[in-house]
């Protein structure tokens, strides 16, 4: 009777807890929606990523901490990884030699197919452009020419290997600059609009409009977030109507012919990263003007967005946690074409993502610093409406 008393008892006792693991600074609670990892060993600070399909992408930055290393006077410098590149998705990541010294400052980059690729940034110098390009998927890079009179490249879209286009600067002013030979020769084209500054990420879409974002200046370290539009395939500029007040902008796009979104911070400072909230901007009439959405966003500073389709959206940035407030790297989607968003689970993103590509609605990745990161998105049925140009990342197609 005893014996079974007793075994009774064991049976109904809980079992003890095992304790939680300890918490990751940037993991969020729930199934994770998306997965960082390490970048290889020796890349420095991944700023931008691009996919020629859902398979290849890749991605590119600067030299940075992780990516030096100590030498003498008679040891020459090993160049830092400033490109990194996946077949599978995302899933891994092999480093690409590019054989300049020291490693340049590369900001943008453009895949027309698996095997083109073209990346443009700033040299070590920082007193020149640098265009480079492979031909056989990263196998090899080969410096290009540089927009004549550009100390800096900021970005680049290639629509083929017939029609790049490139935002340059001398220093004083921004402007476009077209390649019908992936890169041998370029011609100048359209200043944006004057006082425009910061020029970075360019977007456009096919038989729509092209967007870059920047900022102009308002006070000494202050700046409004501006945008530059052209209907022209990038050939003329003129300003979007932003509204006052707006702050720094980071990235736009277009979900559709008309319909576009901007994303950034409610900060104003350009001296300085100064925490803030996200910001988001809305447009009706392909670019041309502006309005800022209501409520608050799921990430506080927006670097990055991107749509797949007319419904599927997706942006990247930063979460600051803590006190003092330290960056972590935070996703949200929208199904709604950019309506709403709704903030995504992450595992291991311990730094803002800062670059963003999505070649399918069910699939994307992201980079920022030392960090790349898979992103998977919720199940869609929604179809891109009759008459709407795809979104993509490059300009689109022009007679010549």
């Amino acid at each position: 009777m005893t014996l079974g008393l007793t075994a009774a008892a064991c049976t109904t006792a809980p079992a003890a807890k095992a304790p939680a693991p300890p918490s990751v600074l940037g993991q969020q609670k729930g199934v994770p929606a998306v997965v960082g990892q390490p970048a290889p060993a020796g890349t420095g600070q991944l700023d931008a990523v691009t996919c020629a399909g859902p398979t290849h992408c890749w991605a590119v930055g600067a030299p940075g901490p992780s990516g030096t290393t100590a030498t003498t006077s008679s040891v020459p410098p090993t160049p830092a990884t400033v490109i990194d590149a996946t077949v599978d998705g995302g899933k891994t990541w092999t480093a690409q030699s590019l054989t300049i010294t020291p490693a340049p400052a590369l900001t943008a980059i453009s895949c027309p197919s698996a095997q083109l690729c073209m990346a443009v940034g700033l040299s070590a110098s920082g007193t020149a452009g640098v265009v480079v390009t492979t031909g056989d998927g990263g196998v090899t890079w080969a410096q290009a020419s540089v927009p004549s009179g550009a100390i800096v490249v900021t970005s680049v879209v290639c629509a083929s290997a017939g029609d790049c286009t490139a935002i340059a600067s001398d220093g004083s002013t921004f402007w476009s600059a077209h390649s019908t030979d992936f890169g041998q020769t370029w011609t100048r084209e359209g200043d944006l609009p004057a006082g425009f500054l910061d020029a970075g990420n360019l977007s456009c879409v096919a038989g729509a409009a092209c967007l870059v974002t920047g900022y102009t200046a308002t006070a000494a370290g202050h700046g409004q977030g501006a945008i530059a539009v052209s209907t022209d395939g990038a050939v003329t500029w003129a300003a979007g109507a932003v509204p006052s007040g707006t702050g720094l902008l980071q990235s736009a796009v277009c979900a559709t012919i008309a319909s576009c979104l901007a994303v950034g911070t409610t900060s104003t400072t350009v001296s300085a990263v100064v925490p803030a909230h996200g910001a988001r901007l809305t447009s009706g009439d392909g670019g041309h003007t502006w309005v800022s959405s209501a409520g608050t966003e799921p990430i506080d500073d927006i670097f990055g967005i991107a749509c797949p389709s007319p419904s599927v959206c997706v942006m990247v940035g930063t979460n600051w946690v803590g006190t003092p407030a330290v960056g972590t790297g935070a996703v949200a989607h929208s199904s709604d074409g950019g309506a709403d968003f709704t903030a995504s689970a992450t595992e291991y993103t311990p730094l803002a993502l800062t670059g963003l590509s999505c070649p399918t609605t069910q699939r994307c990745v992201a980079v920022g610093g030392d960090t790349v990161a898979q992103i998977t998105l919720p199940p869609t049925t929604s179809s891109a409406p009759a008459g709407h140009g795809s979104p993509v990342s490059s300009a689109p197609e022009r007679a010549r």
